[in-house]
């Protein structure tokens, strides 16, 4: 079956009668749409048809166009009204349409060539040849797309045989066989075969923002927000300087200044209070090791930590005592960290590993090390791990 593809004769045709002719798993089939179905980095178009959602358009190896429908309440033969996502399939024709205008600038003003694209809800991206591009080239790229935005020039299809159009000298080699070689011209900016969608002229792209670049497989691929999605990000990064700004009581000129200053101070209070609770660890656990009852003359400290200590400050604490065995807990909600460490001699009073799982039974505990310090985690309260700790010594 054969339908006719009224979204190249009529791109901006958004409402359509159509006839069903197929129903099947893969999906509907019609007469004709003005659905563009995936392909060419462009995704399918949805919509609604004959009253149901459309959420996809596709389109199979022998170019049969499928519409993927949630729960058809029509049949084979039915005349339905087929109505487009507009928002959607504009957003894409300007993102399409700015994609052929960068390349094309990218390839006549900077010698740079495109590897492939990707368009996407919010971006798009364009791998290109480069292996290297400073940020000041990229702004250059993001200043000419927008000069060629503004100057508003037509866009429109040319159909030629493909020895005529590789005779065009086209930046990009042509990919299909046969002839009837479909070529998307931006007048004066780029000539390509292509078998999306566009816009009518530059000036409806709107914007076009360079976001940032990333590095894939040796090439630079370059990230841009087009049109309403520019905007919304524009707006969305002026949002967050104010709310900056007000945080930290600031000017936008000096914002930076300011919160670099912040988070130095911040870093020095971090390193400062980090000292004084490794320092309050240290002096807890000699308290407790002067307290501690004692095996062969070797202290037994059980401790449950207090929340504003963790353990590697008690791990830290402990290395300061030649001869001690120690026996942590840390309950935290429905969890139990435990820690075992057994210093010097104390390391004679019972083998971790081999004891390991019957220890750890009663609070259903996991975790491992090496000696002379164990940690893990497990449920419970720490009076449990420690009398099963008791128990083994």
């Amino acid at each position: 079956m054969t339908t006719r593809a009224m979204y190249y004769e009529q791109p901006y045709l958004q409402t359509l009668e159509v006839k069903v002719l197929a129903l099947g798993e893969e999906g509907v089939i019609l007469d004709q749409t003005i659905c563009y179905p995936e392909g060419g980095g462009q995704p399918g178009d949805r919509g609604v048809l004959g009253g149901c959602p459309l959420l996809d358009t596709v389109k199979d190896d022998k170019k049969q166009i499928f519409h993927k429908v949630k729960d058809p309440s029509f049949s084979v033969g039915d005349q339905v009204t087929l109505t487009l996502d507009w928002p959607h399939r504009y957003h894409y024709m300007r993102m399409h349409t700015s994609q052929h205008i960068a390349s094309g600038v990218l390839y006549s003003q900077f010698k740079i060539g495109t590897v492939s694209v990707h368009q996407g809800e919010k971006l798009l991206t364009i791998e290109t040849d480069a292996s290297y591009l400073e940020e000041s080239r990229c702004y250059q790229i993001e200043d000419a797309v927008n000069k060629a935005i503004g100057e508003a020039h037509a866009v429109h299809y040319e159909v030629h045989t493909h020895k005529e159009a590789e005779a065009l000298g086209l930046r990009r080699s042509i990919k299909v066989q046969g002839d009837g070689i479909r070529l998307v011209v931006v007048d004066d900016i780029d000539t390509i075969a292509c078998g999306g969608l566009h816009t009518a002229n530059t000036s409806e792209v709107g914007l076009f923002q360079y976001v940032s670049q990333e590095k894939l497989r040796g090439h630079i691929r370059l990230i841009f927000s087009v049109g309403i999605e520019a905007l919304a990000e524009i707006r969305e990064n002026r949002r967050i300087v104010a709310s900056l700004c007000s945080l930290y009581s600031a000017q936008r000129e000096t914002l930076v200044e300011v919160a670099e200053a912040s988070l130095r101070q911040a870093s020095q209070d971090r390193s400062l209070l980090q000292r004084k609770e490794q320092r309050l660890a240290e002096v807890l656990l000699a308290s407790l090791v002067q307290t501690a009852e004692m095996k062969d003359g070797i202290p037994l400290v059980f401790w449950e930590v207090p929340e504003d200590l963790d353990f590697k400050q008690v791990s830290q604490a402990f290395a300061s005592f030649p001869d001690l065995a120690l026996c942590a807990a840390k309950e935290e909600g429905d969890r139990l960290l435990w820690l075992v460490a057994l210093g010097g001699k104390a390391a004679l009073f019972l083998d971790f590993n081999q004891v390991r799982s019957s220890l750890l039974a009663p609070i259903e505990g996991k975790g491992g090390g090496r000696p002379p310090v164990w940690q893990g985690a497990g449920k419970g309260k720490a009076a449990e791990f420690f009398k099963s700790f008791r128990n083994f010594l």
